[in-house]
């Protein structure tokens, strides 16, 4: 609530809310109901907008209830907050509604630039239900780099066991990937679960140079950025980077500076 309670120098606060839907198998293992995940989705930005009014908020949902719940900012400005709501999006539906009630959508890593034009195109169909256009709706996205200019066939097979991971455990991911079945049945059958380092290194043997390139930056400085701006020519208003790397300096480094 620290966060909340300040402000910038223009009297703007820096908080945006970020929420998600999760994935199974995870969600169920830790007891997580994830039935009708767009009623429950919907019914939190609902309630959560109304609760930045900073006004003591009662909501009747089928998953969301507050009874005269308020925010609770013990020092500092206690007026209202125009904070942006981002729903981390990946299938079809989720997209649309996000693109209709909030005012960005997280969108994924590990899927290729054509899911990102598609889930543009989504988006811009949910904002046109509540009168929004596409450039009122932002769009960031995480984004994979696995860069070396000293040894890029490294860079590209330690992209590649992060992609096995992804195939080998997370069911959307599979989808939106446009992974081959047979592949994605292989590496399940590697990695198995729970998988260790070394169950996602194996799986990445199998996992193609095509496949690896088309989900993430990687490989040389040059190839990462070239990377990048197709995904931001495809929609991305800002590419969110999630190095693969233990020094991220040569990250820093190749996109310091740099535009597409």
């Amino acid at each position: 609530m620290w966060e909340l309670g300040g402000l910038t120098e223009d009297g703007q606060s820096r908080v945006m809310c970020g929420i998600g839907a999760w994935w199974e198998p995870i969600a169920s293992r830790v007891g997580a109901d994830r039935r009708r995940p767009l009623k429950a989705m919907r019914e939190h930005v609902e309630a959560i907008r109304e609760l930045f009014t900073m006004e003591e908020v009662t909501y009747e949902g089928e998953f969301v209830k507050l009874d005269r719940v308020k925010l609770d900012v013990a020092y500092g400005d206690r007026s209202p907050r125009d904070i942006p709501i981002y729903i981390g999006a990946t299938g079809d539906k989720m997209m649309e509604m996000t693109g209709e009630i909030c005012d960005g959508c997280v969108l994924n890593y590990v899927v290729p630039v054509e899911y990102i034009r598609s889930a543009v195109d989504k988006l811009a169909v949910g904002g046109a239900k509540s009168g929004k256009t596409i450039d009122q709706i932002d769009r960031p996205e995480l984004l994979v780099c696995s860069l070396s200019d000293d040894d890029p066939a490294e860079a590209i097979r330690t992209g590649k066991a992060l992609v096995a991971y992804y195939l080998g455990t997370e069911p959307h991911i599979m989808e939106a990937s446009g992974a081959d079945p047979d592949l994605v049945r292989r590496v399940q059958e590697i990695v198995g679960w729970p998988a260790t380092e070394a169950d996602y290194r194996k799986a990445a043997d199998i996992i193609p140079d095509s496949l690896v390139r088309s989900l993430m930056a990687v490989g040389t400085a040059h190839e990462c950025r070239e990377k990048v701006a197709e995904y931001i020519d495809a929609g991305v208003t800002c590419p969110i980077l999630f190095p693969m790397m233990d020094d991220i300096h040569s990250v820093v480094d190749a996109f310091g500076g740099w535009t597409p």
